[in-house]
Formats: C-alpha cells, structure tokens, sequence
C-alpha cells in the first residue's frame, strides 16, 4: 500500500479543504464512501490486518492508500508551532489529509505527471530541494564553537551604542537659516516653539522631540554631534545631513543594557554559518574550471547631434 508521508500536504489545498469542511460541519456523516470501492491499481485493504501500535497506526484508508498517525501527529506539531494548535482538532486535521489524498488521486488518473511542462517543473524542485538539503547539512556540519560565537558577540556588542539619548532638533533647509535659528535660541527663544514655527521635519508639531533613540539608529553627521553633547547642551553650530541643517538639543541620557551572549547565540550562528558558507563558495569557484562566455553588451552609440538649419529671414519688398 502506499503511504503518505508529505507533512505539507494540508496546506497545499487548504482552500479545498475548508470548502468541505464546511459542507461536511453542516451534515456530519461518516465518510464511509471513499474508502469501500478502491481503484484497480491500488491495492485493496484487508479487514484482517490489525494496525500498528504507535506512529506506524493506520488511522484512515482512502482508496487502498493507508494514512498513518506519524502524518497526523506532525501536522498537529506543525499547527500548534503555528498558533494554530487551538484552532483545529485530530479530525478536522485527518478530514484535510482525506480530502487532499482524494484530489492526488484524481491529479494522477489525470496524467498530468507525464506532461513535458510538469516534469519540468518537478525536475526544477527536485534540483532545488537537493540544492537546500545539501546546504542545510553542509551549515551543519561546521560545527559552530563556543569561541567562535564570543568572538561574533564582542565584535556585535563593540559596534553597538552604550548610551541612550533625548532629544529635540530643528530641521531646515540652509545652513543660513540654521545660524539664524541658533541665533534666536541665544536670545532666549524657546527651542520647542522655534521647532513648531521653523522645522521641516515631522517632528516639528512635537516640539522636535525625537523621543529616545541610539546614535546607530541615526545617520553618522547627526550621531556624532549627539554622542559629544552631554544632556541640557544645545549645538554650537549648524549640523549638515542629507535631509538638510540641524540645530539639536540634548535634553537627556541614560546607560543601555547590551544584550546577553545567550540571547543573541542563535542569531550569531547563523551568521557565522553564512560567512563560513560564503568563504567556502567562494574557494569552490576559485577552483573551478569556469568559462564565462557572456558578450558584454555594446555601449549605446552617442546620438548625432541634429544638422543646424539655418532659416533667412523673409526678404522686405
């Protein structure tokens, strides 16, 4: 008999399968249907087998096709990592399995397999899913060391801000019109009511305030400036970024917790794993008898200037 062993199949005709679902919660019947009459080339179930214990149980027949309880419990698995756990039971699970069993049937009478368009497709899946597994297990086979993954983190955490800051700036579009609004501050002008009359930024109807934010969240020019203020110090000069010229306030600062080692483990492996990948494909093409035989496209030909004509002007009588 065949087996089913494909965890995905639920979810690859999920909306088939909530279609009946829905036909069969308005009239509950037991699906004695589908399993009496099997088709010829399957091979028919005996009621004298007695199922296995455990995941090896045959918990549906469909066609002469067995379903086994290993299929269900890891869908099951897989809703419940979802979220979706309590939201489904075993026998809406089993009822998708039937139902999308029902349909490969049908897809194989049909004779699709056999269609060049299709074992092109299966042929580019297969390659793929060869291509992933090998990659999985090639990460997995690096063997990933504790010193390798301290090494990662203090380099992370080096490049991290230690510091937190609060504060507020004025964006304009000039660096004449920065100097002007440092000069107004230094006449006593409130800075909050200058950024409200004066700053292009969003922040303007706050005030300018920008909450609190870490300089690796800002871009260098305005970063740099922020780290060498300390809190109730305004800029003494105009500070240029892209977006235009800033005039900024610090109005607070405060230590940040940097991330513990254990925290960031699994994020720090992957990384490591694709540096590891990248170096070793890398080296793979450094060895590799490769010969590029792509043509350079040819360089658009400069456009001839247009001839000059030259019109007279119409002759006086």
């Amino acid at each position: 008999m065949r087996i089913i062993t494909n965890t995905l199949i639920a979810s690859s005709l999920i909306g088939l399968v909530l279609g009946l679902n829905t036909v069969n919660a308005e009239d509950p019947k037991p699906a004695a249907a589908v399993t009496t009459a099997a088709p010829a080339a399957a091979t028919p179930a005996t009621t004298e087998a007695k199922p296995a214990a455990g995941s090896d149980e045959i918990i549906a027949i469909v066609n002469g096709v067995d379903i086994k309880r290993d299929t269900l419990n890891t869908l099951m698995d897989m809703a419940k990592r979802s979220g979706a756990g309590d939201q489904i039971d075993e026998k809406t699970m089993l009822e998708d399995l039937v139902v999308t069993e029902l349909a490969r049937q049908e897809a194989n009478k049909s004779g699709l397999a056999e269609r060049e368009d299709v074992q092109e497709k299966l042929n580019n899946f297969k390659d793929k899913l060869v291509l992933n597994t090998w990659m999985q297990e090639k990460a997995a086979a690096l063997n990933i060391t504790d010193e390798e993954v301290k090494a990662a983190y203090d380099k992370a955490t080096a490049q991290m801000s230690k510091s937190e800051y609060k504060a507020r700036h004025i964006l304009v579009k000039t660096k004449d019109e920065a100097t002007a609004v440092l000069d107004e501050l230094k006449a006593g002008k409130d800075f909050a009511d200058l950024a409200k009359a004066k700053s292009t930024d969003t922040s303007a109807q706050m005030g300018g305030d920008l909450g609190w934010f870490k300089t690796d969240s800002m871009v260098k020019p305005f970063a740099e400036a922020v780290a060498a203020m300390e809190p109730g110090q305004t800029s003494t000069a105009p500070v240029e970024t892209q977006f235009g010229w800033h005039v900024i306030k610090v109005e607070e600062k405060r230590d940040v917790k940097l991330p513990e080692l254990e925290n960031m483990k699994p994020q720090l492996k992957r990384q490591i794993e694709q540096e590891k990948m990248m170096a070793y494909m890398k080296d793979l093409r450094a060895k590799a008898d490769v010969k590029v035989l792509l043509k350079d496209e040819p360089k658009a030909a400069e456009a001839t200037p247009a001839p000059t004509v030259v019109v007279d002007p119409p002759k006086t009588q």
